[in-house]
């Protein structure tokens, strides 16, 4: 009997930042293959009312309350889930965001700092913690969630730009360090997604002032990047690791 190389069966993931759309969609994107779901994100409240839904469309789940950008909470969170689970097969970095936009000189050093530490040390720490039990065992997968403008800057982004762009080279970094124990790392680069967070604003305006056009003609739904982290990190992605796929209706075209 011939195996879907797209099917998750079997196989545990863990997935950050699951109370925001996109985790969401990645969520439930990665049971509906198969896989069994530990989300994550610092709500616990917000946590069991996805995992409620998602128990009743017949997922396997499990919640874990925890801040990314919290060293020690990370490291002991992994202990437990370890001590519970055996730890995840599949980690997906989902947990990130621009916490502000502004002119390069009117940024302060914590303002720069927050944005480093939920975009970059956060899956650091996330993807080395939760990561040591792949190692262990020989085999794994890592999705790490970007943006385009760390591809290409967007105005008022310099913190989240250089945050997503050093995600971009510690994915690669990652992937050829753990390319011998067996474990792949990628990442994908979404551009405007259609969210929640941009219900106030017109999307029109807001692709004009990055200066992008869409050739797609449209934003992506939360699904549209959930399906591509997917298939990151099914067998179906076997020989692919150290990659940045974009997720962006052609805008960096």
């Amino acid at each position: 009997m011939k195996t879907d190389p797209f099917r998750l069966d079997g196989l545990s993931a863990l997935v950050t930042g699951a109370t925001g759309d996109i985790g969401q969609a990645i969520a439930r994107a990665l049971a509906r293959q198969g896989a069994s779901i530990t989300l994550l994100a610092r709500s616990a409240d917000r946590l069991e009312q996805i995992a409620a839904d998602m128990q009743q469309e017949g997922a396997v789940v499990r919640t874990a309350a925890c801040d990314v950008t919290d060293i020690e909470q990370v490291s002991a969170t992994a202990d437990q889930l370890q001590l519970e689970t055996g730890g995840p097969d599949i980690i997906v970095n989902n947990a990130g965001g621009a916490r502000f936009l502004a002119d390069p000189l009117d940024i302060t050093v914590s303002g720069w700092a927050k944005t480093i530490d939920l975009n970059l040390t956060g899956p650091f720490a996330v993807a080395t913690a939760f990561g040591r039990s792949m190692v262990e065992r020989g085999s794994g997968a890592i999705v790490n969630v970007g943006s385009i403008s760390g591809l290409r800057h967007l105005p008022g982004m310099t913190a989240y730009s250089a945050a997503k762009g050093g995600l971009y080279s510690l994915t690669r970094a990652l992937a050829r360090e753990w390319a011998p124990q067996g474990i792949r790392v990628n990442a994908v680069a979404p551009g405007y997604i259609d969210t929640s967070g941009w219900d106030a604003f017109d999307k029109a305006e807001v692709e004009e002032s990055a200066g992008l056009q869409i050739p797609l003609g449209r934003w992506a739904s939360p699904r549209e990047v959930a399906e591509p982290v997917a298939f990151l990190v099914s067998q179906a992605a076997s020989y692919i690791t150290g990659t940045v796929l974009v997720v962006d209706g052609g805008a960096l075209a």
